[in-house]
């Protein structure tokens, strides 16, 4: 929906006025771009199928009394779900 000519004439104000007061927070506003909603849910799906899937090799693990798979599991459950996030993070901001 475009904007009227007296609203983006005031929308360019508060931009200039933004960029006056506090030129850092400025750069980041130009930086945003929001998130499309097909790459975070591909993400999120993502994060919970490691998760699931390490957690089914846990229980395996233990239903082994195995050390391997357990390890494997701890791996899958915790650092990867987390480094899949951290990333997407990073790139997002």
């Amino acid at each position: 929906m475009a904007l009227r000519d007296h609203e983006q004439h005031q929308l360019d104000e508060i931009e200039r006025r933004l960029a006056q007061e506090n030129p850092r927070l400025a750069r980041r506003f130009e930086k945003f771009r929001p998130v499309p909603v097909v790459t975070f849910a591909a993400a999120a799906v993502g994060v919970l199928s490691v998760f699931l899937t390490g957690l089914v090799t846990l229980v395996v693990g233990f239903g082994m009394d195995s050390a391997p798979p357990i390890a494997v599991g701890a791996v899958l459950t915790t650092a990867i779900p987390l480094a899949i996030i951290w990333f997407y993070r990073c790139h997002w901001r």
